[in-house]
């Protein structure tokens, strides 16, 4: 397939971020990097996989990512991706636990070590994140002192910064709390969620989100308050595969909860 000329790194057409971002097609996005090939294309095939809940093909493509890094060079962009593709990985994982059978903790944890002895890029952005991953995998093992040591840390060093991820600082931090019985100070995150939620820079998180948000109010026995997130995803302008991937999502993290008896965010 003919594809535009290209600068010498460039992993995929330019602006095709907007076909996630903005226009929330996810096969489209897929299919517009036909032809492409760079070590980071691997890995954002496998993050669409991974959005679109198929971690075991996700895999597949961050396998062939992961062999092919190192032919690439120590570039600030390169190293950026590198990281990117622990972080993905990471996700990956959890998201394969929320499966029926419950993926492998085993897996998510060598993920999880993986991306904290990686190399991180000089970035804030990127330092937070891996942050944010090693909070989220604490929550997983209900350790909601450490996790709320670093979901405190989070707040405090992105507070001059508006960014679509602090959405998941915030409904990690409500976890967090309602974990340690903190139920005033759970409420106060989670109402910041969701007055950043209508808010955010592109269309896809405001769906993803949303969905995260639905899941925890219902977790939490506040359906009349799930229900008005579930017609924010209805209102949402997005193509019908993409928001019934988030009322699945939603459903698998509501379902997991229930089943650990206690709550399972991803």
């Amino acid at each position: 397939m003919k594809h535009e000329k290209h600068e010498p790194d460039q992993a995929a057409p330019h602006d095709w971020i907007t076909l996630v971002n903005d226009r929330c097609d996810l096969d489209l996005a897929f299919k517009a990097l036909q032809g492409w090939d760079h070590f980071h294309t691997d890995t954002i095939r496998g993050r669409i996989r991974s959005l679109q809940l198929r971690p075991k093909e996700a895999w597949e493509f961050f396998r062939l990512a992961e062999e092919r890094a190192e032919e690439y060079g120590r570039s600030l962009r390169n190293i950026l991706r590198r990281f990117y593709l622990k972080v993905y990985s990471f996700e990956n994982a959890l998201l394969a636990e929320s499966e029926p059978d419950g993926g492998s903790s085993a897996q998510t944890e060598r993920c999880l070590k993986s991306l904290l002895s990686t190399e991180v890029p000089d970035s804030e952005v990127a330092s937070q994140l891996r942050t944010y991953s090693h909070a989220l995998y604490l929550l997983h093992k209900e350790d909601y002192a450490t996790a709320e040591r670093m979901f405190k840390r989070l707040l405090r060093d992105s507070r001059d910064r508006i960014g679509d991820e602090k959405t998941g600082f915030y409904l990690g931090a409500a976890v967090t709390f309602r974990g340690l019985g903190e139920e005033a100070e759970a409420e106060r995150q989670l109402e910041n969620a969701c007055l950043f939620i209508p808010a955010l820079d592109n269309t896809y998180n405001m769906g993803l989100y949303a969905g995260t948000a639905s899941a925890l109010l219902r977790i939490w026995e506040r359906e009349e308050e799930a229900r008005e997130w579930d017609q924010f995803l209805t209102r949402l302008k997005t193509p019908k595969k993409t928001s019934d991937l988030f009322r699945e999502r939603s459903k698998r993290m509501y379902m997991r909860s229930a089943s650990l008896k206690r709550v399972f965010l991803f």
